[in-house]
């Protein structure tokens, strides 16, 4: 056991701090005395170049770290060219202090630029290297709508909007649409993305406002948070082992399709074609993760009908609907092919097939797989592996969160007279104490990250915070329930039978 823990404490160590070192490149020649560079691009209408941090959500300029072998213009030529995908000339020194320096740079060649109405320009950003892993926009912002973003440092907008005043500009080439950069295979599904929301459009306005509310219901079923947000009702409610199944398709949803996003690393419709766009979405677009996730639940839903009930023909006429639903959904918003719809079916109906299998797995004593420390424990030092290769803070994250599970089990193992309240007024004060504790921790997180625009405080925070979910349902909730059952009267605080 005692091996065991240190092998825990050891992945997440060296998870959360390898992350944070390689997502700041923190290994900079203290002699040269620069910590930082970043570069400022405009075109010849003022607009300046902004980046928007995967991590924090703030926006800034492009750049980075330089590293000990590295000057500091070639750093930042270099961090430049994976922010955004553009290679410059770095320029002369527009501004230093103690954060690092800022230089003036140009793009080498014209920047291809999509314009809104509103004077903001769209970048092929998905081109470049460290997008979806470091940063999720690039855009050229006209110096009106400068108060609109919230910068990494706080303050520091004025000082950049004043320096790209002064700076020399670069060449720009003005497109329609990006699809000229588009793969023959998606342009030949730019018709189905449009043909889904000319329909939409062509009904009757209630015909039109009912069909948006079902999209906007289904894509509920896409949203990881809403069946996290499930875990303790089926841990309260239908037992310790349906809630780490549950959790465990959900985790392995997420990293299946975080991967396979960034091993297909294919444009979003709307970053080809920006007037596709009518919902939000980042990252890249292979597979639909709306519909993977919504696949996996609605498919294992089927296969555990069919297990209790037969051929249970209703559910799975039920299932198909509801993946049907959520692909024409995310069609409709713009935010992917049918293709990427597709994959996701059927790569969530895949990972629910095999959790469903490994559900029904037992070890010695006939204990379910799922439930053993151990399972989680690989299942952490899996996700680690796969977030430390891949530098994607979602998966520090899902690691974080399976650790999290890991010592709730643990703790289990080491205490095996602990057990949960099995009276309805002891499940909902057990309820009332996960909610309220998840709650109170999910939003100090928040409080604390947006006191901050550094992304390894950040990355730490969320993840730790994450970690904290784990120990807190299955440990602190019960026993405070106990605690606060005995001080109502509804137990006598000794005994488990409660």
């Amino acid at each position: 056991m005692k091996r065991s823990i240190i092998a825990l404490l050891s992945v997440l160590i060296g998870l959360v701090s390898s992350c944070a070192l390689a997502e700041n490149e923190n290994t900079f020649s203290t002699e040269q005395g620069i910590a930082g560079v970043a570069c400022i691009i405009t075109d010849p209408a003022g607009r300046l170049v902004l980046v928007k941090d995967n991590v924090t959500g703030r926006y800034g300029l492009p750049g980075g770290r330089v590293n000990l072998a590295e000057s500091p213009t070639r750093a930042l030529a270099r961090e430049v060219f994976e922010e955004t995908a553009i290679r410059v000339t770095v320029g002369e020194v527009y501004h230093k202090d103690n954060r690092g320096v800022l230089f003036a740079c140009q793009s080498q060649a014209p920047l291809p630029v999509v314009s809104k109405a509103d004077g903001t320009g769209f970048l092929p950003v998905w081109r470049a290297p460290h997008f979806a892993s470091e940063i999720d926009e690039a855009y050229l912002v006209p110096a009106v709508h400068a108060d609109d973003y919230r910068y990494r440092f706080n303050g520091r907008g004025e000082l950049l909007w004043s320096l790209a005043a002064k700076a020399p500009s670069s060449d720009v080439t003005a497109l329609a649409d990006f699809s000229a950069l588009a793969p023959t295979f998606y342009v030949s599904q730019y018709g189905l993305v449009t043909g889904v929301q000319q329909a939409v459009a062509m009904m009757g306005d209630t015909a039109s406002v009912l069909t948006k509310q079902i999209f906007r219901l289904v894509n509920t079923l896409g949203e990881t948070a809403f069946y996290v947000a499930l875990v303790p009702l089926f841990l309260i409610f239908r037992g310790h082992k349906s809630a780490l199944s549950l959790l465990f398709l959900l985790i392995s949803a997420a990293a299946v399709s975080t991967t396979l996003k960034t091993g297909f690393a294919m444009p979003r419709p709307f970053y080809l074609w920006p007037n596709l766009q009518i919902g939000e979405a980042s990252g890249f677009t292979v597979p639909s993760g709306h519909t993977l996730l919504a696949a996996a639940v609605m498919t294992a839903w089927y296969l555990k009908r069919r297990v209790n009930d037969g051929p249970a023909y209703g559910s799975l006429v039920i299932a198909l609907g509801v993946v049907t639903l959520m692909g024409l959904n995310r069609m409709y918003l713009g935010v992917h092919f049918a293709s990427d719809v597709i994959i996701g079916a059927l790569v969530g109906a895949s990972v629910a097939w095999a959790t469903v299998n490994m559900d029904a797995m037992t070890i010695a004593k006939g204990r379910p797989l799922l439930t053993t420390g151990r399972m989680w424990l690989l299942i952490c030092s899996i996700l680690a592996l796969l977030a430390l290769a891949l530098k994607l803070p979602n998966l520090v994250y899902l690691a974080a969160l399976a650790a999290g599970v890991y010592t709730g089990q643990v703790w289990h193992k080491l205490f095996p007279s602990h057990k949960p309240a099995t009276s309805f007024k002891g499940k909902l004060l057990t309820l009332a104490w996960i909610f309220l504790g998840a709650g109170g921790m999910i939003v100090a997180a928040w409080c604390v990250t947006q006191l901050t625009g550094l992304s390894w405080i950040v990355l730490i925070i969320v993840s730790m915070s994450a970690w904290s979910l784990g120990p807190w349902v299955l440990i602190a909730s019960p026993e405070l329930a106990k605690w606060s059952g005995a001080r109502l009267g509804w137990c006598n605080g000794d005994k488990d039978t409660w």
